[in-house]
């Protein structure tokens, strides 16, 4: 069965939110074991006075079945040039916001091949089928104060180029009090 199970998609921290329903169906429908990794991007819209830290995009992948110990990779993305990425993000641009795309390192490709490797013997050893999971996060900086009111920013996930970048979390509010942690600790100045 072709799917990619429980998408948690986050932004500086999980976060509980409504993914768009044609993102949804891409997720759901997606199989973790084919994605192209070189085609594999996250993107981020951030407002002008907000980036992303150096090594705060991360991919996580997990998987874990009743008995067993988790297993957990976390891969920190690279960014890359938006001028590569086509119109399908460009098209996303708004005035007093940046958007920023990341990759994963292609030194990082074996090891994402071995956890897929993993998985799948995981699948074929005739026990439980494992449950896997798939995060996205962006740990952000701010240049400035934080201002009053809503702090919008949104997150995209390419999985194939024929869907091009998919938003995950639109225009989430930043200021949201997350796990009791203030604003101006999760976001600190860069």
């Amino acid at each position: 069965m072709k799917q990619l199970l429980p998408v948690a998609t986050t932004l500086l921290l999980v976060a509980c939110t409504a993914i768009p329903v044609k993102t949804l169906y891409k997720l759901a429908t997606a199989d973790l074991m084919t994605v192209d990794p070189t085609i594999l991007r996250v993107a981020a819209q951030m407002p002008d006075w907000v980036a992303p830290r150096p090594d705060g995009v991360k991919l996580e992948l997990g998987m874990k079945r009743d008995g067993e110990t988790p297993i957990n990779e976390r891969f920190n993305l690279e960014a890359i040039p938006l001028a590569l990425e086509g119109k399908t993000l460009a098209d996303n641009a708004k005035p007093g916001y940046t958007l920023y795309a990341y990759r994963l390192a292609p030194a990082d490709i074996p090891r994402l091949q071995h956890f897929r490797d993993t998985l799948k013997a995981k699948k074929a050893d005739g026990g439980k089928k494992p449950e896997a999971s798939m995060g996205v996060g962006v740990d952000a900086c701010r240049k400035t104060e934080l201002p009053a009111g809503k702090i919008p920013a949104t997150t995209f996930l390419q999985l194939d180029r024929e869907s091009g970048y998919l938003p995950l979390l639109v225009d989430y509010d930043l200021r949201q009090k997350v796990e009791g942690k203030e604003l101006a600790a999760l976001i600190p100045p860069c």
